[in-house]
């Protein structure tokens, strides 16, 4: 087993997302702050990726000291030990214009802004690469080889940071749940160990919902694609992390997705973020296991979403029931104290 079976690192939207409203975390005082970032450590996050229209962010003020989020965070880290990775930016508009000068450019000036402020930071660990794919075909293809390589050349030139890049898959073979082209299983690992030793890119950490991140996708059909990735970060010499995402549309079938919220729908679709759920703990159990035999390290999107404390009782109980597995991982018991915090719905 490469690593443990535990989530050790989070991802954080600092920006506007399709999914949700991130506004409220720059509504959060330095005080609101060290609780979340207590509760993290509890849950044994060392590790933050920061992501989703950064670029936005380092002008827009916070209710923390000096306004400055981001700044913030990476002070606050650093007397954690704790490490953040941020995004090197996304330019509004690529997946409509395919304008490859124009990235590269937008997201060389994201960059070298982010470098002088923050290049300073211990804790700025490394670059996150926020142009997310599974595979594209054609001239796409080349585009995006050229846009990846490109980037981590602006992020390897201005510090030496590690870049990392989080793709997903997509295990819809009927076409019934957004509109993607499907590619076989044995289509990703060509594809990805040839962009991966083309890009210079140095870590990656593969989604493990599947793109449509639907409940009823299981070990399956979501093995296959895993184990093509993991086999092309090898071949291409590359870190290979974990993504095990904790958040899921709990459906019995693609065919029940599609009867519910139409045939082609996006999952992503803020009208359908109600129904979304926490990965239920046994299934995320074995979905941590199969990453660790693997993972170098294993961070997780859904966090924040369905298990920090704050974010209601129902999150309490995901935070409460999690600690408790993870307890029983490192064999030790779980603490009274955190449970009191809990209950009491103060972190």
């Amino acid at each position: 087993m490469a690593c443990q079976p535990l989530i050790s690192g989070i991802m954080l939207s600092l920006g506007p997302n399709s999914f949700a409203d991130s506004s409220y975390l720059y509504r959060m005082g330095a005080g609101e702050w060290r609780a979340e970032l207590d509760a993290m450590q509890r849950f044994g996050i060392d590790w933050l990726g920061c992501w989703s229209g950064l670029e936005t962010c380092v002008e827009r003020r916070a209710a923390v000291p000096g306004g400055d989020l981001i700044g913030f965070l990476l002070r606050e880290a650093e007397e954690r030990n704790m490490r953040l990775s941020l995004s090197c930016g996304f330019c509004p508009g690529w997946w409509e214009e395919w304008n490859l000068p124009k990235a590269l450019a937008f997201t060389g000036r994201s960059i070298e802004r982010l470098r002088r402020r923050y290049g300073a930071f211990r804790s700025f660990d490394s670059w996150y690469l926020d142009y997310e794919i599974y595979l594209r075909w054609g001239e796409e293809a080349e585009q995006m080889a050229e846009l990846y390589r490109g980037v981590t050349a602006y992020c390897h030139e201005a510090d030496r940071r590690p870049v990392m890049v989080s793709p997903f898959f997509q295990p819809d073979t009927s076409g019934r749940c957004g509109v993607f082209r499907y590619g076989e299983p044995a289509e990703y690992y060509p594809f990805w160990r040839d962009l991966l030793a083309g890009s210079g890119i140095d870590i990656l950490a593969l989604q493990d919902n599947g793109g449509q991140h639907l409940g009823c996708f299981g070990d399956g059909e979501r093995l296959p694609f895993i184990r093509e990735v993991t086999r092309a970060c090898r071949d291409a010499g590359v870190r290979y992390w974990g993504n095990v995402e904790s958040g899921e549309l709990p459906v019995a079938s693609v065919d029940a997705f599609a009867e519910r919220y139409g045939a082609g729908g996006d999952v992503n679709d803020r009208r359908i973020r109600p129904d979304w759920r926490a990965v239920p703990l046994p299934k995320l159990e074995r979905k941590l296991e199969l990453a660790a035999r693997d993972a170098e390290k294993i961070m997780s999107w859904g966090y924040m979403e369905f298990f920090r404390p704050g974010g209601g009782a129902e999150n309490r109980r995901n935070y409460q029931a999690y600690c408790s597995y993870r307890d029983s991982v490192r064999g030790v018991e779980v603490e009274s104290a955190s449970s009191e915090l809990l209950a009491a719905g103060s972190v």
